[in-house]
């Protein structure tokens, strides 16, 4: 019976696997096809007539390496400061015993809720009147309040399940709370930390709104709003160019993925697994 059970869950995961790739499948085959082939057969294996023309000529047509470049800035600036912020904020919600603390978590945790369309205006003149409109700085700002609660939720949880005793030795020996997360908490959160770049990174890179709405795309064409204008301009008449623009958007964040996926389901279940 258990083996039943577990060969049940497995056939599952496979089908639901399945049914999951099926966008990934789509867009594989479709890079290699010509613009006929997949207006009349776009579930069809390519024959790979074409090989590469279409990302070749994607890459030449849609000014790739600047928009990489962008949004790769954006993405460095906002987890830099997200990730090392939110572990600090989360140590103190997690470990000091005070009421203004657990207070602060709830205030951290309510900003999950708050969705940011329903704040883009208040949002936009803010960022005017700092003079951070059109400003790599002021959309990394954005993000920041954007991704921090979630972040704090994270490490918070994490951090609740290590035992005191490790803080309690390095203050014995005098060491300062500071240099105690520094140098004894923040190695410990090594794999949450790369799960949630990882996450934040991927929303980043395929976030349209607000660089939509806070940057002007001549000056700051992020991987998003580029692929956005280039299926405005000619993707919509040309599905091949289209293909071969969407697998470039997609080649980096795959292989960032690929290359951090063991930390990435390690730094899922981390929390599970400790105390």
């Amino acid at each position: 019976m258990k083996k039943l059970r577990y060969g049940a869950f497995e056939l599952f995961s496979i089908l639901l696997a399945l049914v999951v790739s099926i966008p990934l499948y789509v867009i594989i085959i479709n890079t290699f096809k010509t613009h006929q082939q997949i207006a009349t057969k776009p579930l069809a294996f390519p024959d790979f007539s074409v090989g590469f023309g279409n990302i070749v000529s994607a890459f030449e047509k849609m000014d790739i390496v600047r928009s990489y470049g962008v949004t790769f800035l954006i993405g460095a600036i906002t987890l830099f400061f997200a990730v090392s912020l939110s572990a600090l904020a989360a140590y103190a919600v997690a470990r000091v015993k005070h009421p203004l603390f657990n207070a602060m978590y709830w205030v951290f945790l309510s900003g999950i809720l708050i969705p940011v369309q329903s704040a883009l205006i208040p949002i936009v003149f803010l960022l005017k009147d700092l003079h951070l409109h059109n400003n790599l700085i002021g959309i990394s700002l954005v993000y920041m309040a954007v991704l921090s609660p979630f972040c704090i939720f994270t490490y918070s949880g994490f951090m609740r399940s290590l035992p005191f005793e490790l803080e309690e030795s390095a203050y014995i020996d005098g060491s300062s709370p500071f240099r105690t997360f520094f140098q004894i908490i923040f190695p410990l959160l090594k794999p949450v930390t790369a799960t949630l770049i990882i996450m934040q990174f991927i929303y980043i890179w395929n976030d349209l709104l607000l660089p939509l709405v806070i940057l002007n795309s001549k000056d700051y064409p992020t991987i998003s709003i580029n692929l956005y204008k280039f299926f405005a301009g000619r993707g919509m008449g040309d599905y091949s160019l289209l293909f071969g623009g969407i697998s470039l958007t997609l080649l980096p964040i795959l292989v960032i993925f690929v290359s951090f996926q063991r930390y990435f389901v390690k730094g899922l279940s981390a929390g599970a697994v400790k105390g």
